[in-house]
């Protein structure tokens, strides 16, 4: 597909969404996979990705691009995850600092879940990896193949059924504010290349959606906790907590232990985000219940 090649998908509510392959990062990932390849896979015992057309494809990243809620943002990401790794199998997380809360699942034993919750979690070494390149990853990858068998990772997937998984990254401004899980039932403990690229158009995909949904009011935290930052991730939301409280730059500085310069960087984004001129307009719509903007 040529890079500057536009495509137009419409979503459900009639509105388009028309990205460029290069300016959503798309460019060159709509692969096909034919018979012999998908014979190699077999072989190898890893999770592979189904046989997927670009009809598909872009029908999958219209419905994540045009979900308007976290419900529905959840459900097109596990049909997504489905049709294009060949999973059926989904954990939507969002952190909350570096604790993994679970937003979304679909065919998980909810005592797996809770098995995760309390043996990996905020401990989570993909996710730690994911911090430092926001790039889909497997267990395997992380451990290498001489470890991973002895990991706690690898025996808590096989309590379960499982023996591999896939972890992608969510980001907001820049910040991994959530991962895409999915676990390989009779799968092997690998992953090909091709399921990373399509797991990782998912994760771009959702986080554009993510960012849309959390600037409508109706983000990860909105309803539970009726603030405006809890939509935000997790660094820039206690940067905003530490503005409404009225506190400097030095004093948030001194109290998150990073450099003032970093603190008027998340301002400046924060101002730039919420469309507002100065601090006390920031915090003022910082203390707006969320989904409101704060009088003029």
């Amino acid at each position: 597909m040529p890079a500057a090649r536009r495509d137009m998908m419409t979503c459900s509510t009639g509105q388009s969404l028309c990205a460029t392959s290069r300016g959503t990062g798309l460019g060159g990932a709509v692969r096909t996979i034919g018979s012999d390849e998908e014979a190699e896979v077999g072989r190898t015992g890893g999770m592979h990705a189904p046989h997927v057309t670009e009809a598909v494809l872009a029908d999958c990243v219209a419905s994540i691009a045009c979900s308007g809620s976290m419900s529905e943002l959840g459900l097109a990401c596990q049909r997504a995850v489905s049709r294009l790794v060949g999973s059926p199998t989904l954990g939507f997380y969002l952190l909350d600092g570096s604790m993994p809360v679970l937003k979304y699942s679909h065919h998980v034993d909810p005592g797996m879940l809770d098995d995760y919750t309390e043996r990996l979690g905020a401990n989570d070494p993909l996710i730690e990896s994911l911090h430092h390149r926001p790039v889909a990853t497997t267990g395997m990858s992380i451990y290498g193949d001489r470890h991973w068998r002895h990991s706690e990772m690898f025996r808590l997937l096989r309590r379960w059924g499982y023996d591999g998984n896939l972890c992608g990254p969510l980001c907001l401004d820049g910040e991994l504010a959530g991962i895409l899980y999915t676990a390989g039932l009779g799968h092997g403990s690998r992953s090909n290349e091709l399921v990373r690229e399509r797991m990782d158009i998912i994760c771009r995909t959702s986080s554009i959606a993510l960012d849309r949904i959390a600037e409508s009011g109706l983000g990860p935290h909105a309803q539970s906790r009726n603030s405006v930052e809890a939509a935000l991730p997790p660094r820039s939301a206690e940067v905003a907590r530490q503005v409404r409280l009225g506190r400097s730059n030095k004093e948030i500085a001194r109290a998150m232990s990073i450099s003032e310069n970093t603190v008027k960087e998340h301002v400046a984004n924060l101002r730039h985000r919420f469309g507002v001129r100065n601090r006390t307009e920031l915090a003022a719509r910082l203390s707006a219940p969320a989904g409101r903007a704060a009088p003029g």
